[in-house]
């Protein structure tokens, strides 16, 4: 059944091509036949288009990462206005007990919008963030609440209640973020950040974030270490 609706498929597609390349020769120049094939393939193209650009974004964000041990986005961060010290990611890890000779990890804290009027600007931005949590691109995330739950809603990250010892985590249960989603799944979605947590004092916020693991993430086993050093920390 399934090889004949395959061939059927087959033959269909070969028809309409057919039928579609008679049409372009049909036509007078090559302004009608472009207008021709986008009212024709629009979708198909766009759908190509979107494809080459993620591919692209994957590209460009992994060049020179060869060797990170994690990818971290600080989305709206402090960083355009003050200076920040990246280097706080490695030295928590190496207090967690990960050997970080040969490795480092990556930060982006340059992802923002509404810092100025340019919507345009603004959703290119969310789409470059949306294609890194969708191509496993990201591993450590975190935003103020809005842009938290933006990605929480379709599962966006690891549940830290499976992840992160209980009786960690009971110290700082106020600090819990949990989501639940369209579904009816609840889950420990991230750890809410206040002023005097490493990344306020190393520069990068100054009101409250949430800190989260993205489901996807490629090293969750390093940012996950990150987050309960993080928490080990805390006076």
């Amino acid at each position: 059944m399934t090889g004949a609706t395959t061939e059927e498929m087959k033959v269909k597609l070969s028809e309409t091509l057919l039928r579609d390349k008679k049409q372009l020769e049909k036509l007078p120049d090559t302004k009608s036949r472009i207008t021709f094939i986008w009212d024709y393939y629009k979708a198909l193209i766009l759908l190509v288009l979107f494809i080459l650009g993620i591919l692209i974004t994957v590209f460009i964000s992994n060049i020179g990462r060869k060797d990170a041990c994690m990818y971290a986005v600080l989305f709206n961060s402090d960083s355009s206005i003050r200076e920040t010290d990246t280097a706080i990611f490695d030295e928590v890890l190496k207090e967690a007990g990960y050997d970080m000779k040969g490795k480092t990890v990556n930060v982006n804290d340059k992802l923002s919008v509404g810092l100025s009027s340019d919507k345009t600007a603004d959703i290119e931005t969310m789409q470059v963030l949306t294609a890194l949590f969708t191509i496993s691109d990201l591993d450590l995330y975190v935003a103020d609440q809005e842009y938290f739950d933006y990605f929480a809603e379709d599962g966006g990250y690891l549940d830290l209640s499976k992840a992160i010892e209980e009786e960690l985590l009971d110290k700082y249960k106020n600090d819990l973020y949990y989501f639940t989603d369209s579904k009816g799944n609840t889950i420990l979605s991230g750890i809410i950040l206040h002023e005097g947590s490493v990344l306020h004092e190393a520069g990068f916020y100054h009101d409250d974030v949430i800190m989260g693991v993205v489901a996807n993430a490629n090293n969750p086993d390093c940012a996950i270490a990150f987050i309960r050093q993080v928490l080990n920390d805390r006076k």
